[in-house]
């Protein structure tokens, strides 16, 4: 926001935002990647050979997290597209008002 005593928002750190949050959605993404790769229960590791149910649950979990940090990502992708469309609205609604006033009075 403003300074003291200001109203208004400050588009810089708007932008500021939805960049940090596009990096935090590229993390996430890399995550879920990750995660999903895992590769436990589903006959290529040796833990849990003898309990392939219990195996095939905790590989069944994995593809969960992986799915939840993927919509996490988008999520974050999608606020982020937001934040910046916001602040291009406010440069041109302030941009408009000011070419307005400026013929105030002429």
């Amino acid at each position: 926001m403003g300074e003291s005593g200001d109203f208004g928002v400050r588009v810089s750190t708007l932008h500021a935002a939805a960049t940090t949050l596009r990096d935090n959605a590229g993390a996430l993404q890399q995550h879920s990647r990750a995660v999903g790769e895992h590769a436990f229960g589903v006959g290529h590791d040796a833990a849990g050979r003898n309990y392939a149910v219990q195996g095939n649950a905790v590989h069944q979990g994995f593809e969960r997290a992986a799915a939840c940090l993927h919509a996490w990502s988008t999520a974050a992708t999608a606020t982020a597209d937001v934040f910046d469309r916001a602040a291009a609205e406010y440069v041109r609604i302030d941009q408009a008002r000011a070419a307005e006033l400026s013929g105030v009075g002429r």
